[in-house]
């Protein structure tokens, strides 16, 4: 048997693919937020109990 054509340039099988740069970026970010390295981020829109109206002249 003959190898195939062009098979001197074709990917070694153990070679991974290159993978896109937006998903080894996700990755990263993804490790990062599941690690206990991880911090909250205190937000605007966080329920506070207050009073409320507590300026209204009744």
């Amino acid at each position: 048997m003959t190898a195939a054509p062009h098979a001197d340039r074709a990917p070694q099988a153990t070679e991974a693919p290159a993978e896109r740069p937006d998903l080894t970026a996700w990755r990263q970010r993804h490790a990062i937020r599941q690690s206990n390295a991880a911090q909250p981020i205190p937000s605007g829109r966080k329920y506070k109990r207050t009073a409320k109206h507590r300026d209204r002249a009744w």
